[in-house]
């Protein structure tokens, strides 16, 4: 079968190659792939910057949706013929705190598919039944390939983020992380203003379709007198920065109102200079967010199949597997916002 290889470590060194295909073990299922999702994860592995650890050679991908195909021993048959989405985990430990409390995000031993253990950008791949979900009636496969990061987002907004109605938001990046988190905390009853520079503009006009009341310029000199005045009397409540850009996550925490929250989505992949007394005096509660947990794959489904959540507006384009390194090429450059492989589906 056909499959997106990172063979070895070092800068570019993904191909695509023909493999074998897996088969399912014991507690697994083989799952036949329609769209595999392509995020920083995986830019940083075809850049080999040592910004996400690999085990190569190891197929790559871990944003998917497909079909259940076959099943391992003492998996229920049901399974096959299902629409599903798989979680990323191919192993925890189980035993750990973090697992024991249920932040298995956190585990020490976590291996992921599509950079520890074979992962999705093929025509298929094995995951632990475990981790399946079935996609809801309504939602369609291009859309169910977003979970993942759908599912990152909502822990980091409707978790950490700790809305209520009516609460004053701002989110700076408005790439496809941003317009999720943006669509989350709408949902949840927040007045949200977004920022990006204005290299951004259509991005930050889809945002206020998506439902931003407003949207600023975060490059203008009035940047953050434009922030304050759209969320008076003190500032936004809460801020989440899904840029990992330095600048941004300054003005953010610069922007925030005392005693509110301040939470980083986005990797800055590398180091970052911050002024800390803008936490200390402001008496700031400042989180970070990893992945996710179970909760939120199942929260994100629900949302996606109520219709609170519309995936579709970031699709910039659908490749075939074979064209993966122009998918890759539009990600690096920043056209559009969403790039998924069609493995076993039609190109759109």
């Amino acid at each position: 079968m056909k499959a997106v290889v990172n063979y070895e470590s070092g800068a570019k060194k993904v191909r695509l190659m023909e493999v074998e295909p897996p088969l399912p073990q014991a507690g697994q299922v083989r799952i036949r792939v329609s769209y595999c999702g392509i995020c920083g994860t995986d830019i940083h592995i075809f850049s080999g910057d040592g910004g996400y650890p690999t085990n190569p050679p190891v197929t790559m991908g871990h944003e998917l949706s497909g079909v259940v195909e076959s099943v391992g021993a003492g998996v229920d048959p049901a399974w096959i013929g299902q629409r599903v989405v798989s979680e990323t985990y191919y192993h925890t430990c189980g035993i750990c705190p973090y697992c024991q409390t249920g932040h298995k995000n956190l585990c020490p031993e976590k291996q992921s598919i599509g950079s520890a253990v074979n992962g999705a950008m093929a025509e298929l791949v094995v995951v632990p039944a475990k981790n399946l979900h079935r996609i809801p009636q309504g939602v369609s496969m291009e859309e169910a390939a977003m979970t993942e990061p759908l599912a990152c987002c909502a822990q980091g907004v409707l978790e950490f983020g700790g809305l209520r109605p009516g609460d004053k938001v701002l989110i700076t990046g408005p790439g496809a992380i941003g317009l999720m988190c943006l669509q989350l905390a709408a949902s949840a009853g927040a007045r949200v203003v977004i920022a990006g520079t204005q290299v951004d503009a259509e991005r930050l006009e889809l945002a206020k379709e998506l439902g931003a009341c407003a949207a600023v310029f975060s490059d203008r000199p009035d940047a953050e007198d434009r922030i304050a005045a759209l969320c008076p009397p003190y500032g936004p409540d809460v801020v989440f920065d899904c840029s990992g850009a330095g600048p941004a996550i300054q003005m953010g925490l610069r922007a925030v109102r005392k005693g509110g929250r301040y939470v980083q989505v986005g990797l800055t992949g590398k180091p970052t200079t911050l002024d800390m007394n803008l936490i200390t005096l402001k008496e700031l509660t400042v989180y970070g967010t990893y992945a996710q947990k179970t909760e939120w794959w199942i929260r994100s489904l629900e949302l996606l199949g109520q219709k609170k959540i519309s995936l579709k507006p970031l699709i910039s384009n659908i490749y075939r597997l074979e064209d993966w390194e122009q998918a890759f090429d539009g990600y690096i450059r920043k056209i559009g916002l969403k790039y998924l492989l069609a493995a076993t589906e039609e190109r759109r």
